[in-house]
């Protein structure tokens, strides 16, 4: 099954006291009619493309990655939050496809990044066991995990982001955070070692970073677009400054070699809750 096929099963009853919890969104990205709408600045528009771009393929990725062990779980918690995992991320591939189809319109070939990050995935499964892909999932989840605790305990980041755009960031943030351990879980239940999960970060770790950085310099070549020194300053401090993102995520990153490591050792249930009602908020407006 396919992550669209899943959007159909998020009808189900939602439950405010559950850890997962499976929301229907609908950004309106017509509203977004300027080439470059976070800051003005083409290079910090042209990030954000890239991981919109990037999430689709890497979403339904994950998703089968998981669902080729749902056979060996047997705790009925986790067979639920499998469920639950699965229809978040099938969500946020619909609707950063519906993003990608905006950015694209705008200049921004985000759909032709979906395209090369299948090519790439489909390329590396290929010599990948279902176990490596599941432990890669793992890693990608920790990674998206901090990247989204850094996006909800820094809101001045998203400060001058079209809302649209915003919302849809700070929506996939917090849902990132509610089911960050369930690719974990899944895997060491199923009886994953950490030995491959750490062979295959320090992979990920110079590859993620790398192949964004590269995509973004490609998506400012093929929209033409030549920052200023100004802007360049600002992407650079907003990236890699003090308090910015690549900074600030070292440590939380660093915890994963821990051997008695698990992901709900970082606890954002209060960080999580304080945004959970702005984006309520939003969606009753």
């Amino acid at each position: 099954m396919s992550a669209t096929a899943d959007i159909a099963t998020l009808d189900t009853p939602e439950h405010s006291d559950k850890d997962i919890v499976v929301r229907r969104m609908d950004f309106s990205f017509d509203a977004v009619d300027t080439m470059d709408w976070y800051r003005d600045n083409p290079i910090l528009t042209a990030f954000i493309a890239v991981l919109s771009g990037t999430f689709p393929p890497g979403e339904q990725m994950f998703i089968e990655s998981v669902r080729h062990f749902i056979e060996r779980v047997t705790d009925p918690k986790l067979l639920d939050d499998v469920r639950d995992f699965t229809r978040q991320e099938a969500h946020h591939t619909n609707q950063h496809k519906l993003a990608n189809e905006k950015l694209e319109s705008l200049g921004w070939k985000a759909q032709k990044i979906e395209k090369r990050v299948e090519k790439a995935i489909a390329l590396l499964n290929a010599k990948r066991s279902k176990r490596e892909r599941l432990a890669a999932t793992v890693c990608l989840e920790h990674i998206t995990a901090i990247v989204a605790e850094y996006v909800l305990t820094h809101p001045k980041q998203l400060e001058g982001m079209h809302p649209s755009i915003k919302y849809m960031m700070i929506w996939h943030a917090i849902e990132e955070i509610e089911h960050k351990s369930v690719a974990f879980d899944v895997y060491i239940t199923t009886g994953g070692k950490r030995k491959m999960l750490y062979r295959i970060m320090r992979a990920i770790a110079v590859l993620f970073p790398t192949l964004t950085i590269a995509r973004t310099i490609y998506l400012l070549w093929a929209a033409r677009r030549m920052p200023s020194w100004a802007q360049i300053k600002e992407a650079w401090t907003m990236l890699f400054g003090d308090g910015g993102m690549f900074t600030c995520i070292k440590e939380p990153f660093k915890d994963f070699y821990r051997e008695d490591f698990h992901p709900e050792d970082h606890d954002n249930r209060e960080l999580i809750n304080k945004w959970k009602a702005e984006i309520e908020t939003y969606r009753a407006g």
